[in-house]
């Protein structure tokens, strides 16, 4: 009896043979409709923060325009037909969004910071809720404001840019792409990336166009109020459609860096590697580092397009808010629209005329690879202790690591250096804009650049091993978002000097400029040699 009662006890045990995660769970976490519904509510939440973006530039220059005449004389209303179209308003105006648009991206990152902290102490699924819930808050304030007007509804304005520290676009941003990051494989994974930006794109390109039209036939308030709504429904839809992606093990955050250096560990992952050449001698590389500058020069010339393509209608052509959501609609929808359609087939066919080559060392024996072989259930006691991999932060539920983990698809950084190129060409182009349609014609033929940022992280994320991913995502957003920091006090002070004295229109060579230099400093980015390996253990 009592052997019997052994037996029957040991039957729930784990045995050698059992798999360390039980099959259907990990297939549920790929399951393609998990894929989906992330990408829904990319396109959702994006949308909501898009409804804003076109008449918040409206209302600032109305503030700006009422808190001048409040200290100038009103004009003759037979000589003007806008009583705003002054160029002390319209540099005003400029200087007003760059402030707007500063103080966001530096709450911003440390909105990241922050999100990047709670997700690895919560999971993703909370550090979501967190992020779509605060902008409700926000807009709230902003309402006060926007009904305030003049000097103080700009100042409501501007204080309540400071919830986003807690909650806010970046941080959902970098929630969503964990999550992506999490429930897709390696080969698609850039791929995935893509898509996922272009839905947020095509979501924020709606909500410009809603916005627009709101802002003209309901009244300038009528956006903030609906997107207060949305925002509310949005926090819905997570709670309820996306599944829940438990927070890492202790284990594993025992194994983390502590204190104020693991809060900024993204910064490090720049830092040169050593890696150990097939001749057996180091080298120190730096392809992270290039990456990360040409990824900060990409966006620090095309990161002001959408609010500079707005600017500069309004005040060259005479755009209203309906001209300009249908303007950003065209530029936002047909640039997601590619990256969500048209970038992934490009990512997949580049990568078969380009063949990826093992980063690492020669696949035998396989004990040389960086990672250990999970591909298949241990049957040995002296192989089940290699299996603490799968207790890395960043993988919380991914199944066992598989040897395409070790390819690396160079193809992606090829794309990534191309891409700002075209996109530098096309910029300068609309330097010779002359009449209101050609906007729309820039509109159409920039998005066909697109694909910088979704290439750059998803060739990133093969520089670095698995247990860095999220830092790695992490890392890159904090570079996107010190680039539209430093665009939008750069670009915004340059256009607000250049509409001052009548040649806005030189702005986009300025643009183009700094592209090129982006150009330059990918073609300095490269993934180590081929047959090497990392010479210390991120593990």
């Amino acid at each position: 009896m009592p052997a019997a009662d052994e037996s029957h006890s040991d039957a729930g045990r784990p045995q050698e043979t059992t798999p360390l995660l039980p099959r259907d769970a990990a297939e549920r976490q790929y399951d393609r409709w998990v894929l989906y519904r992330a990408l829904l509510c990319a396109f959702m939440v994006s949308l909501s923060f898009g409804v804003t973006q076109v008449p918040m530039l409206y209302v600032f220059r109305l503030m700006t325009c009422e808190a001048y005449y409040e200290t100038h004389p009103e004009p003759d209303i037979q000589s003007s037909l806008d009583r705003c179209a002054r160029h002390e308003i319209e540099a005003g105006t400029a200087r007003a969004v760059a402030l707007l648009s500063a103080s966001t991206t530096i709450f911003g990152i440390m909105n990241l910071l922050v999100t990047g902290w709670s997700i690895k102490r919560f999971g993703v699924k909370p550090a979501l809720v967190i992020q779509v819930f605060w902008p409700a808050a926000r807009l709230a304030v902003q309402n006060i404001g926007v009904m305030a007007g003049s000097n103080a509804g700009i100042i409501i304005i501007q204080c309540s840019q400071i919830i986003t520290i807690i909650g806010g676009p970046n941080g959902y941003v970098l929630a969503l792409n964990a999550l992506v990051t999490d429930i897709t494989e390696h080969e698609a994974r850039t791929g995935a990336l893509g898509r996922l930006q272009g839905c947020m794109m095509v979501g924020s390109a709606v909500g410009f166009l809603v916005g627009g039209i709101l802002g003209d036939f309901f009244g300038i308030i009528t956006p903030f109020r609906i997107t207060l709504i949305l925002f509310v429904l949005c926090c819905l839809y997570v709670i309820a459609f996306l599944p829940p992606i438990p927070r890492e093990k202790d284990t594993v955050a025992a194994r983390q860096t502590p204190g104020l250096r693991r809060f900024f560990g993204p910064f490090r992952i720049f830092a040169p590697q050593k890696w150990i050449l097939p001749n057996g001698h180091n080298s120190i590389q730096t392809g992270a580092l290039t990456l990360g500058l040409g990824v900060f020069l990409s966006i620090l010339a095309t990161g002001y397009l959408s609010a500079l393509l707005q600017l500069y209608s309004t005040n060259d052509f005479g755009f209203g808010t309906s001209e300009n959501g249908l303007l950003i609609f065209i530029y936002s929808s047909l640039r997601g629209l590619y990256l969500s359609l048209v970038f992934p087939r490009i990512i997949a066919k580049g990568r078969k005329w380009l063949q990826p080559f093992p980063i690492g060392a020669a696949p035998d024996p396989p004990e040389s690879l960086e990672e250990p072989d999970y591909g298949n259930v241990p049957t040995s006691p002296n192989k089940i202790v290699s299996v603490d991999h799968l207790d890395d932060e960043t993988e919380p539920l991914h199944a066992p690591a598989r040897d395409d983990e070790q390819e690396t698809f160079a193809f992606d950084l090829l794309y990534a250096r191309w891409s700002i190129f075209i996109d530098c060409i096309m910029t300068g182009l609309a330097t010779f804009v002359s009449q209101g349609w050609q906007l729309y014609l820039v509109a159409v033929l920039l998005p066909f650049a697109a694909g910088t940022g979704a290439a750059s992280k998803g060739s990133i994320l093969q520089m670095l091993p698995k247990s860095e991913r999220l830092d790695a995502l992490s890392g890159m957003t904090l570079v996107e978002n010190l680039a539209r920091l430093s665009t939008t006090a750069l670009f915004g002070l340059v256009f607000a000097a250049l509409a001052e004295v009548g040649k806005s229109y030189l702005v986009f060579t300025c643009n183009a400029a700094v592209a090129l230099l982006g150009f330059v400093a990918l073609l300095f980015s490269h993934f180590p040699p081929e047959g090497s390996r990392r010479a210390n253990n991120y593990e």
